[in-house]
């Protein structure tokens, strides 16, 4: 787009935002108005299908209307009282034959007050044909008066009825049932002088219409409770709406179709003559356009003309001319002293050009030598590097010789306590053999008889104490060798010196036996109470690794998280000292999860803690290098990841992930 607008002239530069404007807003006014007219025709339809529909439930209301007045005139006949009474369904058949003509009604029934039928007489059409009208027949026996619909067996129609109670001047004696049918001729009589088509639906099934086609395809009309709605019918589209019409029990719908073609041509018409209007008002703005631009662009082409010539043959002797005062004169004056400055400048950037060349040589000769110094800083840079190298290996050996120092030491500590327990135990044990030795020769000496010697020896000792102390001491002693053993057997499996190659090991093993070693440090101190551990492993746990350089790793991060305890609990941050430890096989990676509530890790300093020499310890506490080592451990060793979550004042927690191989 601006490469396009480069490429332009002043003209088109002046043209096309004025035809942009112009034709936007032209457009946008016929849209608004196009789109105005069109809504307005459409409402004015719906409107129309609105108020016909109004019209089709005031005929339906004054058919039933009429069904009433008619109903009550035959009802009060004398004579069709006297024929119920006297049961005399002849009278009754030549009384109601003649009126049903007269009025032009399909069907009129009467019945006494036991349910008889006294009189059935229809027109031809509902000879044969089977009413369900049991509900309307009872209603009517019983002297009930209302109106309703009552449809017929098997066969598409709907009669509207009306039924009335006939009494004697003393009793209750029958009722009657009047009904004319809804069909066809029916609706076609609403229909006419329209171009509306009506469709009438009882129980979802059409039972008269005004459009045949309609019966012969599935289609949905719109819901009684919304306003006209759009339909589609046999690729011919409507505006429809729903009339319900409701009787005592029973109820029936006619809708109200306004075909749309008429309102869609004259929209496409009208859209027409908008876009007629508009190509025609385009190619107004767009003459009325050039005109505007070449008047303002005429006196503008002389001057870009001398600045041509100038440019071109760089022939600044050139001046462009000056017409008028107005802006266009002003940007010829500019022009004008720009070609003098700009030739003068020229003439000066010839002499600055001969002082450069000589500057350049010597700048040149000054160059060489200063990259040569810098070729003999780079060398001795490098040699600093090598030197750092060295110093930071022998860092990481310093490190590695500390963690096993706290392992000898935690061995140390832990060896001691059995060891004395057993050593303290040993002349207690010697006294008693030699006692039970001595109780034993008296006995021969003195047996079968006991003799008073050996009563006193007996009660010296304290034979019986001693037969029920001696197998506790051995057990006792039994369980120092066993914790022995167990220490030097945890020793053995955390420093792996003989296992230093990668092949498979026991992960919790590894964790198991790191803990065992850091068990003086998880007791109860003077300063604060033991530090609970809380174990949750899964099932798998034996993975290819360098088992020895794991070990370092939990040695480092589970000695980091007693030395934050130790700080939480100083500080009165933590009164219940945990490590969580986690273990969980997901999508062939072993991941390992380390986690304390001491007091966290600052945000802003922990995207430093796996960086060399970095450490938040007081100075002579920790060197800095144990979590990255360990991170090195787990990233290039073994192909995994080492990552730390950390919220201040919640704790911190270590996700050791590495790949099952």
């Amino acid at each position: 787009m601006r490469k396009f607008r480069f490429q332009l002239n002043l003209s088109q530069k002046i043209i096309l935002p004025f035809l942009c404007v112009c034709l936007s807003v032209f457009i946008l006014c016929l849209f608004i108005v196009g789109h105005w007219f069109t809504d307005f025709l459409e409402q004015s339809l719906r409107q129309e299908v609105a108020s016909f529909a109004d019209r089709v439930h005031q005929d339906l209301q004054y058919e039933q209307e009429s069904l009433e007045t008619q109903v009550n005139l035959i009802a009060d006949q004398d004579t069709i009282r006297l024929a119920i009474e006297q049961q005399d369904k002849q009278k009754l058949l030549q009384t109601l034959l003649p009126l049903r003509t007269a009025l032009d009604l399909d069907w009129i029934k009467v019945v006494d007050t036991k349910g008889n039928i006294l009189l059935d007489t229809r027109q031809a059409g509902l000879i044969q044909a089977k009413l369900l009208d049991q509900v309307i027949t009872n209603s009517a026996s019983g002297g009930a008066s209302f109106s309703d619909f009552v449809s017929v067996e098997k066969n598409q129609q709907v009669l509207q009825v009306v039924i009335h109670p006939i009494k004697s001047s003393t009793r209750l004696i029958g009722g009657i049932i009047i009904g004319h049918l809804v069909n066809n001729n029916f609706l076609q009589k609403m229909a006419d002088g329209s171009s509306k088509e009506l469709v009438a639906i009882k129980e979802n099934n059409i039972f008269a219409t005004t459009l045949p086609k309609v019966k012969d395809i599935k289609w949905q009309p719109p819901p009684s409770d919304l306003s006209t709605a759009k339909l589609v019918i046999d690729n011919q589209r409507y505006l429809a709406k729903n009339v319900v019409f409701f009787g005592a029990i029973q109820s029936i719908a006619i809708t109200v179709l306004s075909p749309t073609l008429q309102l869609e041509t004259a929209q496409r018409m009208l859209w027409l003559r908008l876009v007629f209007l508009f190509l025609l008002g385009g190619i107004l703005v767009t003459v009325v356009g050039f005109f505007i631009a070449k008047t303002i662009t005429r006196r503008l082409k002389a001057v870009t003309f001398i600045a041509k010539q100038v440019t071109q043959n760089f022939n600044f002797d050139l001046q462009a001319p000056i017409i008028s005062e107005d802006e266009v004169g002003i940007l010829a004056i500019s022009l004008n002293k720009l070609i003098q400055q700009v030739k003068q400048l020229l003439i000066e950037q010839h002499e600055a050009n001969i002082k450069l060349e000589l500057y350049n040589q010597n700048l040149e000769q000054k160059v060489e030598e200063r990259t040569q110094e810098l070729q003999q800083k780079n060398i001795d840079l490098k040699q600093i590097i090598h030197e750092l190298e060295q110093t930071q290996l022998q860092l990481i050996q310093s490190e590695k010789m500390s963690s096993l120092g706290q392992l000898v030491a935690g061995v140390a500590h832990e060896i001691n306590n059995p060891v004395s327990f057993i050593y303290g135990n040993i002349e207690y044990a010697d006294q008693y053999i030699k006692d039970l030795l001595r109780l034993i020769q008296l006995y021969q000496l003195h047996y079968p008889d006991p003799n008073p010697d050996i009563e006193n020896v007996l009660e010296e000792i304290d034979i019986e104490y001693v037969i029920e102390d001696l197998p506790k001491l051995l057990i006792s002693m039994k369980v120092g060798a066993e914790r022995i053993h167990q220490i030097v057997l945890s020793l053995r499996i955390f420093s792996r010196l003989d296992e230093a190659e990668f092949k498979v090991a026991d992960l919790h093993e590894c964790i198991d036996s790191t803990l065992l070693i850091l068990q003086h440090r998880l007791k109860a101190q003077t300063h604060r109470p033991q530090i609970q551990l809380v174990k949750e492993y899964c099932e798998m746990a034996r993975i290819k690794c360098f088992v020895g350089q794991l070990n370092q790793v939990f040695m480092n991060i589970f000695a980091n998280a007693v030395d934050a305890l130790d700080e939480a609990w100083e500080n009165g941050v933590c009164p219940n000292p945990l490590i969580r430890i986690i273990s969980e096989y997901r999508n062939d990676k072993m991941i390992i999860r380390i986690a304390d509530n001491g007091r966290g890790i600052p945000q802003e300093i922990q995207n430093r803690i796996f960086d060399p020499f970095f450490t938040t310890k007081a100075i002579g506490k920790g060197t800095g290098l144990g979590l990255s080592i360990s991170y090195q451990i787990i990233t290039e060793k073994h192909s995994g990841s080492l990552r730390c979550i950390s919220s201040p004042e919640k704790g911190t927690e270590f996700v050791i992930t590495i790949p099952i191989r």
